[in-house]
């Protein structure tokens, strides 16, 4: 993506800010106080298709096709014909991972 996008992180309109802290200290400073984590497990055997890949990579914020410009079909053909070369059926196993959700509640 470095060769349509750049090498620092995109998002939205303009970069990804650096950061330098955890989301879970920042709550831990608010009236929220000690925030809990609840982990959910993610799907073990997802199967993918090409076009599936391709869509994944276009949701994100950092890599949006609005982001690519004129260059977002040369991006999605250099895309394709990669994953053409590692899986001729077009398939491919990916795991989400396991997904963790931070709770901070309100004393009261």
């Amino acid at each position: 993506m470095q060769k349509y996008l750049g090498p620092k992180l995109r998002a939205g309109q303009g970069f990804t800010p650096v950061r330098n802290h955890r989301f879970e200290d920042v709550l831990l400073q608010t009236r929220f106080g000690p925030p809990r984590a609840i982990f959910v497990p993610g799907i073990p055997d997802l199967l993918r298709s090409s076009e599936s890949v391709l869509s994944g990579y276009f949701s994100f914020s950092s890599s949006a096709p609005h982001l690519f410009g004129d260059r977002a079909e040369d991006f999605a053909g250099a895309v394709r014909e990669l994953l053409a070369s590692r899986s001729p059926d077009g398939m491919f196993w990916d795991w989400p991972g396991d997904t963790e959700v931070v709770l901070a509640l309100k004393p009261g």
